[in-house]
């Protein structure tokens, strides 16, 4: 089985230990977001590190500069503070994860790896056909009893050549996913999307450390809260229409496309409104112009877009 990895745990930390450090600075922090901050700080030894450090990096990012053409798209001085605040705990988390997130690592130990933005296809030895999402890397063991992918990062979409010999896996630090000759695909698990396994054609047999289940054509085994594997029924062709440079949503959360989005951008995309995550989004974009698909949900949604710079992207909720 595939060993696990600590890192989401240390980046959940890293966020919302800069996710405090913001709150208690600004204006309108309460007396309740005290109490809250010191259970926090109890819950865990490790959050007070965390927070100490965030706390420093703070100070030197705080007054961080803004070009006064994109402020002035921002109404109102305290809305203002609050975008300066996103900004720096923004850029506390690009710092704190760089080498890590931007991938270095991961394309290190992979045999086959894409850019953020670039969709790949690869031909295996054995006749199977790998299509790579954006920013995904993989490293490929093809032995006389066995084909193994490991899936470094990112999301790939497999056909698989038949060989009943030879068992094609495809696993993470989360999952294995096992197929004799089938078509499917699998996303590693970030902070903002779980980890799943889409299947187009045929069966795949999914295993955690604790279970192990069978997953038909048009369904999906996602990993949910406490490591436990969902099966539910999926639009698989609309889910991996980025083999075809589309992005397909029908009914999904803001937030859950602006986290899509972002995986096909340099830099990140911050909302300031928790429940306007949870609008709806339904429509078609070209992942080859995240710009554009921005613009469509700024005039189709009640949001404001701001390119406050050219790593960081404020989504809010926009005033009459």
């Amino acid at each position: 089985m595939p060993e696990k990895r600590e890192k989401p745990d240390a980046d959940r930390i890293a966020e919302e230990a800069a996710g405090w450090v913001a709150r208690l600075q600004s204006s309108d922090a309460t007396p309740a977001d005290a109490e809250l901050f010191q259970e926090w700080l109890e819950r865990d030894d490790r959050h007070r590190a965390a927070f100490d450090e965030f706390c420093n990096l703070w100070g030197d990012l705080k007054d961080l500069p803004i070009p006064a053409d994109r402020l002035n798209k921002l109404r109102g001085a305290r809305r203002r503070r609050t975008v300066i605040r996103t900004t720096a705990v923004a850029l506390i988390l690009l710092i704190s994860g760089s080498l890590y997130n931007a991938g270095y690592m991961d394309r290190l130990r992979a045999d086959y790896y894409t850019a953020v933005g670039e969709v790949r296809t690869i031909d295996l030895a054995d006749g199977s056909r790998v299509y790579l999402n954006t920013d995904t890397a993989i490293a490929v063991d093809l032995t006389e009893s066995q084909r193994r992918i490991h899936i470094l990062r990112g999301e790939a979409f497999f056909d698989v050549a038949k060989d009943p010999q030879r068992p094609f896996i495809v696993d993470d630090a989360t999952l294995s996913a096992t197929a004799v000759g089938t078509q499917y695909a699998v996303r590693a698990g970030t902070l903002s999307l779980r980890p799943d396994v889409q299947v187009e054609e045929g069966k795949v047999e999914v295993q955690t450390a604790d279970q192990r289940v069978l997953v038909s054509a048009g369904y999906a085994a996602v990993i949910g809260d406490g490591g436990t594997v969902i099966v539910q029924s999926a639009d698989v062709a609309d889910a991996t229409a980025w083999r075809n440079g589309r992005l397909i949503f029908s009914g999904r959360p803001l937030k859950e496309v602006l986290a899509v989005l972002a995986r096909y951008r340099h830099g990140q995309i911050v909302m300031l409104d928790r429940a306007l995550g949870e609008q709806k989004v339904s429509g078609i974009f070209d992942l080859n112009d995240t710009d554009a698909a921005l613009r469509d949900l700024e005039m189709s949604l009640p949001v404001s877009v701001t390119h406050l710079t050219g790593l960081l992207v404020v989504v809010g909720r926009r005033t009459p």
